[in-house]
């Protein structure tokens, strides 16, 4: 199948982004998305605040914003530059995209994530004319989506579904999923349909028994007497999501429209939820650093507080702790988005950690920033309104404790090799693995090498030791002694998973191995964040031991250990820090990088 970037053939014909010459730094193409969305505060800026806010109350996207997305090709950011688009490197997509998510929500799930996650399944497990033709239509700025299979206890999204059988000739699908993001615009969709009477893969793998199949669906199949389109919806919540329904009355299919093999769709998407689960997660955090951006600004331009913000207790606390988990949540997808290149085996756990903690810490975030707003947080239009459309419009970017049982779970199926004790002999992750850097194209071998190992674990365990620690600071010596910690709670990890051995794939899993999950996953965290700020480079930015503390502070209240108290100034620091990229106009990531407002 080869590989998922590096240098291919020519974009096929018609892509509205060439293939030739080579590649576009990411740096500049973030600049290039940020200038056209232009300042954000401008009145008569089409995709500025006002425009925005004004689309939702029209429970539309904003048509600027959707003009421009395609106007700058980004579908071509999540289509492999083997095939003329421009992912290389995993930890790229997440950046690009995330100037979408910081302007508008609804813009970026609608317009972008949706059709990635349809991708991404072509990617993995199509054949080449299947990758050929999904190429081809997101180059020439099509929108694809997915049909998801029926959960249990979801929500619209993931209820009804689809059902295939096999004729002579290939395939009759049948049924109607009644929520589908984008269903009447999109030119391909990616769908579900159950294959047997089973529950699950375990009854039907890749033969005829049971589970779910995944089918591409084109032009030619989305249309004729025996498909129907429903009229768009209005959504609850992100009112710009265009939400419709598919029905389809035993509509024929070619054999041509599987995708990967029969029965094996739901071990299908299981594999790619990595990929997925490592780049959404970097996307969102751009809603975090708007609320971030918007609660400093008011601090400072209305004047709330009879004291700067840096002196008024719960406020510097809110303002410094959402800045530190920003900085960490940056740091946590990036080490996730590299291991797909750089530490495979450890690429699911690490991405699984990433999408259970990163949108449940964006969302405690925003409920805490939007106290500093006071009454001013119900306004549903001027210069500060966009915090409660981004309360408002947040869970929807994540399918909740759906998507929050399929990180658990795969974070469990870990467990057995942290309770074994395996990961004391580790040898330390490599560096490149949490700073910036072109990396190999990635293998799709990727998407089945899980191998029980995390990769960070030994990290973490041989952290306090680390020589940029040594010096008598304050916050040095509070870093040390977090670490420590730190470094305990792995052992005590290691004693509560003793004994767990191997489950899953049919067999039940103990009652006490989720609510160990969430432990696992902060420790993942917080090691991820302590080798970004090791592997930094130069003076401030990620290379500011304060952001780390408060970051681990927080970790460690999170685990309901007895965090060491923080240096006094270091969260008053912090806030100066956001205060200063706000007035600067720069972002709250850790790249630091001027922003057009």
């Amino acid at each position: 199948m080869g590989t998922l970037g590096g240098a291919g053939p020519a974009a096929p014909a018609g892509a509205a982004t060439p293939a030739a010459g080579p590649a576009v730094p990411v740096g500049a193409r973030i600049d290039a998305v940020e200038a056209a969305l232009g300042d954000p505060r401008d009145p008569a800026n089409p995709v500025g605040w006002a425009a925005v806010l004004a689309a939702d109350e029209e429970r539309v996207p904003p048509p600027a914003g959707v003009a421009l997305y395609d106007r700058l090709g980004l579908n071509a950011e999540f289509v492999p530059a083997s095939l003329g688009g421009r992912l290389r490197g995993t930890d790229e997509l997440g950046p690009v995209l995330r100037a979408l998510f910081r302007r508008d929500a609804a813009l970026g799930v609608g317009s972008a994530l949706t059709s990635f996650m349809a991708a991404t399944a072509v990617w993995a497990f199509g054949d080449d004319t299947q990758r050929a033709r999904t190429a081809e239509v997101l180059l020439d700025g099509g929108r694809a989506t997915i049909a998801y299979h029926r959960f249990a206890h979801g929500n619209d999204f993931v209820s009804d579904e689809l059902r295939a059988r096999r004729t002579p000739d290939g395939y009759l699908l049948d049924g109607r999923k009644r929520a589908v993001h984008n269903a009447q615009d999109a030119r391909l969709v990616v769908a579900f349909a159950r294959t047997g009477e089973g529950e699950g893969e375990g009854e039907g793998g890749d033969g005829d028994g049971g589970g779910h199949s995944l089918f591409l669906l084109g032009a030619a199949e989305l249309t004729g007497p025996r498909v129907r389109r429903g009229e768009t919806r209005r959504a609850a919540g992100m009112r710009g999501l265009r939400v419709g329904s598919l029905e389809f009355t035993e509509r024929p299919l070619s054999r041509t429209a599987l995708l990967g093999s029969w029965g094996g769709g739901v071990r299908h998407s299981l594999s790619v939820f990595p990929l997925i689960h490592a780049a959404v997660p970097s996307m969102v955090i751009g809603v975090s650093d708007t609320a971030l951006r918007t609660a400093a600004l008011y601090a400072v331009e209305q004047r709330p507080f009879s004291r700067p913000l840096p002196q008024v207790s719960y406020a510097r606390t809110a303002v410094a702790g959402a800045f530190a988990d920003l900085l960490l949540a940056d740091a946590l997808a990036r080490t996730a988005a590299r291991a797909l290149h750089l530490l495979p085996g450890g690429s699911p756990v690490l991405a699984a950690a990433a999408k259970y903690l990163i949108p449940a810490g964006v969302e405690e975030n925003l409920n805490a920033l939007s106290v500093i707003l006071g009454g001013a947080f119900h306004a549903r239009d001027g210069a500060y309104a966009i915090l409660q459309k981004h309360v408002r419009d947040f869970p929807t970017v994540t399918f909740g404790h759906v998507g929050n049982v399929v990180c658990q779970t795969v974070m469990a199926q870990h467990l057995g090799w942290i309770g074994s004790g395996r990961w004391t002999g580790e040898t330390p992750p490599p560096a490149a693995l949490f700073r910036p850097g072109p990396v190999l194209p990635l293998d799709p071998a990727v998407f089945t090498a899980a191998d029980g190992r995390d990769g960070l674990c030994a990290l973490l365990a041989g952290a306090p030791g680390e020589p940029r620690l040594a010096g008598g600071e304050p916050v040095l010596r509070t870093l040390r002694a977090q670490l420590r910690l730190l470094a305990a709670e792995t052992v005590r990890l290691q004693e509560a998973c003793d004994g767990l051995g191997r489950f899953g794939a049919g067999s039940p899993y103990p009652s006490r191995v989720f609510p160990l999950t969430d432990r696992y996953a902060l420790l993942l965290a917080a090691a991820a964040g302590f080798g970004v700020w090791r592997e930094s480079r130069g003076e401030g930015g990620a290379a500011d031991p304060g952001w780390l503390a408060v970051a681990l502070h927080r970790i460690l209240r999170r685990l309901g250990r007895a965090a060491p108290p923080l240096p006094p100034g270091v969260e008053a620091d912090l806030c100066e820090e956001v205060l200063r990229r706000a007035a600067e106009s720069r972002s709250y990531d850790l790249d630091d990088r001027v922003l057009a407002g």
